[in-house]
Formats: C-alpha cells, sequence, structure tokens
C-alpha cells in the first residue's frame, strides 16, 4: 500500500467577495512519493470550536448559496485521478457566490485524499481513505472590502503575579473576542512599563479569530507571550493594545517585581556566618 507523502499549497486563502461573485484559487499537488497516488477532491464546511484555533466538520450545512466546482479540463471536483510519482498537477477551485448570499463569513476546506484500493468479502475492488490534506478557506461575502470589526479582550492576566529578578520568565495570557461577522487577525501589542517607561515591546502573531468566537493570543516569535529574566525589582504595568480598526478598548494589568533570590542568598550567608560565629566562640571563646 502506497505510504501517505503529498504537499498541497497554499496552506490557507481568505477572500472577500461580492454576493453573485465568482473567483477561482489555483492549488499545487505534489506526489512526494515514489509510488503513483489514487486522489480525490471534495470541499467541507466547518466552524471553530474552542479558543485554540480548533475546527469541527461535524453536523456542518453547506451553505446552498456557495457552489464550488474545479475549472480543469480533465478533472472535476469528487474524480478519482492518478498522480504519478514526483509529479505536481495544478488544481483550480472555483467559488461562486450566489446574488442571495447573506453577508456573512462562510468557513470551508478544500481536501485532497489519498485512495487505496482493497478487497472486501466479496472479493469485489472497492476504495479505501489512506489519509487526507486540506487547505483552509476564509470567505467572507461582503458589498465592501472594508469589512468593520469590533472585538473584545476578554481575558488578560500575567504569571505569576509575584515574581523573582530571576528564576522563571513572565507569562501573559490573553483572549480576545469576535463581536461581529467577520473573521479578523489578533494585531496588537503588549507594552511593559516601569515607572512610566517602556522596558519591553511583545508583537502579537496574526491569529484569525472568527466570527462570534474567542481566540487565545500568541506573540510572534515565541509560542507563548513571555518576558525572560532579569529584572528590576519594582512595580510594573502591561497593556494590551488591539489594532484601532478593531474597535477595542486596550486591557492593562499591574504586576510587582521582587528580589526573593537575593534576600533568599543574603539570609543563607547570614545564616553560615551566623553559626560560625557561634561555633568559633563556643570552640575558641579568648581568641
Amino acid at each position: 500500500m502506497a505510504s501517505f507523502d503529498l504537499t498541497l499549497s497554499p496552506s490557507q486563502i481568505e477572500f472577500v467577495a461580492k454576493p453573485g461573485a465568482t473567483i477561482t484559487q489555483a492549488y499545487d499537488v505534489i506526489n512526494n512519493s515514489e509510488n503513483p497516488l489514487l486522489l480525490n477532491t471534495e470541499v467541507l464546511p466547518w466552524h471553530p470550536i474552542g479558543n485554540e484555533g480548533n475546527v469541527s466538520y461535524q453536523n456542518i450545512i453547506s451553505s446552498p448559496n456557495i457552489l464550488f466546482s474545479l475549472n480543469n479540463s480533465d478533472i472535476k471536483l469528487g474524480q478519482v485521478f492518478t498522480l504519478a510519482p514526483g509529479q505536481k498537477q495544478q488544481l483550480v477551485l472555483k467559488i461562486e457566490t450566489s446574488s442571495q448570499a447573506s453577508l456573512d463569513d462562510f468557513y470551508y476546506t478544500f481536501f485532497i485524499t489519498q485512495q487505496g484500493q482493497t478487497l472486501d468479502s466479496n472479493k469485489s475492488n472497492n476504495t479505501q481513505t489512506i489519509g487526507k490534506i486540506g487547505s483552509h478557506l476564509l470567505l467572507t461575502v461582503s458589498n465592501s472590502e472594508d469589512v468593520s470589526n469590533k472585538a473584545q479582550i476578554t481575558k488578560f492576566t500575567v504569571s505569576p503575579k509575584l515574581k523573582d529578578i530571576f528564576l522563571t520568565p513572565l507569562t501573559f495570557n490573553a483572549e480576545v473576542k469576535n463581536n461581529s461577522n467577520n473573521f479578523f487577525k489578533t494585531k496588537g501589542t503588549i507594552t511593559i512599563n516601569k515607572n512610566n517607561v517602556k522596558v519591553k515591546e511583545l508583537e502579537l502573531s496574526d491569529n484569525n479569530v472568527l466570527t462570534h468566537s474567542s481566540r487565545l493570543i500568541s506573540c510572534k516569535d515565541q509560542t507563548d507571550c513571555t518576558f525572560d529574566p532579569p529584572f528590576w525589582p519594582g512595580s510594573y504595568t502591561a497593556t494590551l493594545t488591539l489594532d484601532p480598526s478593531l474597535s477595542a478598548p486596550s486591557a492593562t494589568i499591574s504586576f510587582f517585581v521582587f528580589p526573593f533570590s537575593l534576600t533568599a542568598i543574603l539570609i543563607v550567608i547570614l545564616t553560615i556566618f551566623f553559626i560560625l560565629f557561634r561555633i568559633k566562640k563556643r570552640f575558641f571563646p579568648h581568641s
């Protein structure tokens, strides 16, 4: 049985289209294996679940006002085709929005499914799915390319709130909610100040927050939003600010940095000194 070794690009596309518009998107499918592969195509709707960017395809009904087909002359959507070892095939997905399409977001995945031949109990040839690879499609139907969004910062915290000048880093956690009918990206910054002087700025990653859902933030060049030690002791503030186009008030939190480790080291040194002094006094009373 041929192993699953496919490449599909691009991995995600985002469109704004008017009702009644037709758009196309070209995809490249590459067979990276050493065997010919039996492939098929399909487009499935999904909706977001949770706040970590996960999706679900369960019990989602596709809109009758969004139609999909392939513009290829020799391959139709849902039709099995063969891809030779190392071969690249371009598939052109055609997306048609009905004039009756609602002004809203529609989320789909364009899947390439690898199939294999099997034998059932009656010895007749059947196909089974070996694996699939998909590219997300985020479609906004709007009469204007300038889509208005409204975001809300529903959570902004730092851990730990009482921080040592050394040891573990500060970790910032935040959740952004989408109160509009169209998705947006979490563009923004976390600015850290001490005595009203900026000491660090973290830039948020451009995560998509889908319509009427929430998303945890992340920061560029790191998985979490962290600020590494050492720190000067004292009082700090951190302010989360989103892009002005998202119409979201900023959120500010306070935290404190204490010299816990230095104090502990000093206590240990003083304790050792005191013990040595007591020993000296006991065994060498006249020295």
